[in-house]
């Protein structure tokens, strides 16, 4: 197991492509890819596709999260598809449901 130094990791919303360029070139150790509270509801389905292409072209050595929408979301299951298959180092789940609050 390689351990990484986590000086300074930087959240970017996913619907921001300026952002997303830019992170290329930021000395940050880590970048959090944001789908979730950053990015507005009509924008998810872009922002979920820009980070993606994204994380295909790569950030170098920097180690790259992706926040995913919650499970009572209506967006979490395409996140999580196109998360998986982007292949980055971790995703995340912005929230989880408390048992028996439906």
């Amino acid at each position: 197991m390689t351990v990484r130094p986590r000086r300074s990791v930087l959240y970017m919303p996913g619907s921001n492509a300026r952002a997303l360029e830019k992170a290329r070139e930021l000395p940050a150790d880590g970048l959090i890819l944001d789908l979730e509270d950053a990015v507005a509801p009509e924008a998810k389905a872009a922002a979920r596709d820009a980070v993606v292409k994204a994380v295909s072209t790569g950030f170098g050595d920097r180690e790259v999260l992706v926040r995913m929408n919650g499970l009572d979301t209506r967006w979490w299951v395409e996140d999580l598809d196109a998360v998986a298959a982007a292949r980055t180092d971790c995703h995340s789940l912005s929230s989880f449901p408390l048992a028996g609050s439906r």
